[in-house]
């Protein structure tokens, strides 16, 4: 995405915009074999996975649980409870042989 600047040449050297400076943060200056490139500094993987998170973050889009597990794990009795539920029955790689060939 390109913008555009009203800057001005003075004696002293080129004046950007406070508010553009401002809005930019920090910044970097790049010197290119014809021109020197005043850009926003560049974001570094991590800083821009966390900027992102902190705009979902004040969305209501993400939300921090803390580390903790929503509900304490299975023990052994509760686990072989549910391995014999859902064993139950047959294999689903011939349901779905079935339904192919039914024509689903």
């Amino acid at each position: 995405m390109t913008t555009l600047l009203t800057v001005k040449m003075t004696a002293k050297g080129l004046l950007i915009p406070r508010a553009t400076l401002q809005q930019w943060g920090e910044i970097e200056v790049v010197q290119e074999e014809n021109r020197i490139v005043i850009q926003p500094k560049t974001l570094t993987t991590a800083q821009e996975r966390e900027l992102a998170a902190q705009v979902l973050r004040e969305d209501g889009l993400l939300l921090d649980l803390g580390g903790a597990p929503l509900s304490p794990p299975a023990t052994p009795a509760e686990r072989a409870q549910l391995a014999k539920k859902l064993g139950a029955g047959r294999p689903l790689s011939e349901l779905v042989i079935e339904e192919r060939q039914a024509g689903w």
